[in-house]
């Protein structure tokens, strides 16, 4: 488990709490999506090396929306006897990437209900429940922290409740009582009006995540937000809604990954050979370790925060490569969980900006002029 608590270090109070982006479990995971989660996994570890860190994922706050619900009533009504036990992640998101092509529009009673279902009962399609148990074993070969996957529990606030919550605070455009959609009132702060909740009581994926954040919201904690950049603006909004209720908060902007030089949501497909499945599944000789650490390279190190490249297999291959022969040259045994120049490090990371940066980490530590990973860095990378 990532939750760990550690002396508070250098002018760091309290504790650091990460909340990455949600991922409806409709497609397989994507490069973009594997950067952002070992970027999260690294983040963590590290982090908590040196301090308080407690991960917030909550199915619900991918599931109880309409990008979620909606396709998954279009599969009972087109395959009400598929097995979803058999079929693998990649052809159930082909599924969802034809379901957006076709645009159909959604039958608004049945994507309400299901969404209630989803809200109170913790409702997910078989669909979708194949798709976290896929995710949850390929997480797993890849080394990356319990997400909870596996879990189900309520959000911590009731949507009305948080409605009348932001209402309260007047940072709500409410045209509910004409029968009309709810916005956050972002033009406030410069932003855009953002859509909270539409015409029909359908929410925006914004609101599970403000339903689970700002119930957590306490004076000694610190929010790290975790996010791809194609959802900055949304991020920035997020971002200001939080502060408004005393949060103290950082964001971390990723860039996506292109795949053969299109970067695009996955609801458009194009991920088919680069998913974490098919790069787990590549013919090699390395062994699990490798393949973990040479993910993390590859994701973490080439890939820095803002970077442009497309993926590359080769590289990736490089990278499990170099992570091989680091690991054959590695010393035996174990030593302290957290040797003196470890501990300095990242404490030294984390005081500078509140939380361990997995590039820097990683360039500091396992540079090209770095010998072998001492064995206390194979909790972090492996």
């Amino acid at each position: 488990m990532w939750r760990q608590d550690h002396p508070v270090v250098g002018e760091l109070v309290g504790e650091l709490v990460v909340a990455p982006v949600t991922i409806t479990p409709t497609k397989p995971l994507t490069p973009t999506h594997v950067k952002g989660l070992l970027w999260t996994d690294v983040l963590l570890k590290a982090s908590a090396r040196v301090g308080g860190v407690r991960l917030v994922w909550n199915n619900r706050m991918a599931t109880v929306t309409t990008q979620a619900t909606a396709f998954w009533h279009h599969l009972e009504l087109t395959e009400p006897d598929t097995d979803w036990s058999r079929e693998s992640d990649a052809r159930i998101g082909e599924r969802y990437v034809r379901f957006h092509a076709e645009r159909r529009a959604p039958d608004r009673r049945a994507v309400r209900e299901r969404l209630r279902r989803a809200d109170e009962d913790g409702w997910i399609h078989p669909a979708g429940r194949r798709m976290l148990d896929v995710w949850r074993a390929q997480l797993d070969h890849l080394g990356v922290g319990d997400l909870g996957l596996a879990a189900d529990r309520p959000l911590a606030t009731g949507a009305r409740a948080m409605l009348d919550t932001l209402a309260e605070r007047r940072l709500l455009v409410d045209h509910r009582r004409f029968g009309g959609p709810v916005h956050l009132d972002g033009p406030r702060w410069g932003l855009p009006l953002r859509q909270l909740v539409d015409g029909d009581g359908h929410p925006n994926y914004l609101l599970p995540i403000l339903r689970e954040l700002i119930p957590l919201i306490r004076p000694d904690r610190l929010f790290l937000l975790v996010h791809d950049d194609g959802i900055a603006a949304d991020y920035l909004l997020l971002d200001r809604v939080l502060t408004e209720f005393g949060a103290r908060t950082l964001r971390l902007p990723l860039s996506r990954v292109p795949v053969d030089g299109a970067s695009r949501s996955s609801r458009y497909g194009g991920w088919q050979g680069a998913t974490l499945g098919d790069l787990a599944a590549t013919s090699g000789t390395a062994d699990r370790a490798a393949y973990r650490l040479g993910m993390r390279l590859y994701f973490a190190g080439t890939l820095h925060r803002r970077s442009a490249q497309p993926f590359r297999m080769h590289l990736l291959r490089r990278c499990v490569g170099r992570a091989a022969r680091l690991l054959d040259r590695a010393p035996a045994g174990r030593t302290d969980p957290a040797p003196p120049h470890l501990t300095a490090t990242l404490a030294r990371l984390r005081a500078q900006q509140g939380y361990v940066d997995p590039y820097r980490l990683t360039a500091a530590l396992l540079g090209r002029r770095s010998g072998p990973p001492a064995p206390e860095l194979r909790g972090i990378y492996t």
